[in-house]
């Protein structure tokens, strides 16, 4: 007794039209695309704005034909050993990059900047994984500082956009830095109709001049009549008495 093999229809209804099919006949298979060159390809990168432990890497395919990268691009750091590890989910295998398209990918190089464990890396250099292009970044043209900080690095593989690209790697939204608080400016206060009166000047104070002191008149005794007279009255010379 033999076990019988369930075939799908459709793969029995393939299987019999190659089998029918004239030698020569078959299928053709679509032309496998040749991989891209050193020259052919632009290579990009800087850190994410308010992220300086993300690194957007972008290549650009500015030749007049399509090529092929790897689906993951190679992230290493200068003087360290190993390279960035695609995240979860990423599959492997050939990207198909065509004549002036443009691709994106995120590296986050480590989780926080203070880790105690971090390391120091002098440079960044992205490329294919078979090593047949490339560019190594500076960290002052990434905006890392004088160095990259590198612990457990990973790395998204190829997008179509950068925000693909950040949504792969689980960027939440950017954080956004407080805007430094403007001047107010006092409101003018609005101008009476009324003229004011214009202030008195005061001329500066200078001691008034004492008048002479007038002579005091001398004393008149009164009248019997009450009239004064206006000079002194000489005592008349008397007659000599009898003698």
């Amino acid at each position: 007794m033999r076990a019988a093999i369930a075939v799908p229809a459709a793969s029995a209804a393939a299987a019999a039209l190659l089998l029918t099919a004239p030698p020569g006949q078959a299928a053709p298979r679509a032309p496998r695309v040749a991989p891209c060159v050193q020259g052919e390809l632009t290579l990009r990168a800087a850190t994410v704005p308010h992220r300086p432990t993300v690194v957007r890497v972008s290549v650009t395919n500015h030749s007049g034909r399509a090529c092929a990268i790897d689906r993951v691009p190679l992230v290493t750091f200068g003087g360290l050993d190993g390279a960035a590890l695609p995240v979860s989910g990423d599959g492997t295998g050939r990207l198909r990059l065509a004549a002036g398209a443009t691709v994106h990918a995120d590296v986050r190089t480590i989780v926080r900047a203070a880790d105690p464990q971090a390391r120091k890396a002098a440079s960044v250099t992205v490329g294919d994984w078979t090593g047949r292009w490339g560019r190594v970044f500076a960290p002052a043209r990434l905006g890392t500082g004088s160095k990259v900080a590198v612990w457990e690095p990973v790395t998204t593989s190829w997008q179509s956009s950068a925000t693909a690209a950040d949504r792969a790697l689980g960027l939440g939204p950017a954080p956004r830095t407080s805007p430094k608080p403007k001047p107010t400016r006092a409101t003018p206060t609005p101008t009476s109709t009324t003229p004011s009166p214009s202030p008195t000047r005061r001329a500066p104070h200078r001691p008034s001049p004492t008048p002479p002191a007038s002579p005091s008149p001398a004393p008149t005794s009164p009248s019997p009549t009450g009239a004064t007279p206006t000079s002194p009255v000489s005592p008349a010379v008397g007659s000599p008495g009898p003698s």
